[in-house]
């Protein structure tokens, strides 16, 4: 695992593999191709919510200084 916590991305098979060992660098690349998106997705999840959380937090401050007036 990389410091993202990623499968090693699979290398290519010769030109020389058999069948079997093609397959499998397919399915292993597809494999770490659902990971990277899961990770993608995981890193928008946490930009959303701090975007969320920092909205709340102006919105707060807002009506605070509106009470004020």
């Amino acid at each position: 695992m990389s410091n993202f916590g990623l499968p090693p991305k699979p290398t290519m098979p010769g030109p020389n593999a058999s069948d079997t060992d093609r397959l499998k660098y397919q399915q292993d690349m597809q494999n770490y191709q659902f990971a990277l998106q899961q990770a993608v997705n995981a890193i928008t999840q946490e930009g959303v919510t701090k975007s969320n959380l920092q909205k709340a937090a102006h919105d707060a401050i807002m009506q605070m200084i509106n009470n004020l007036r």
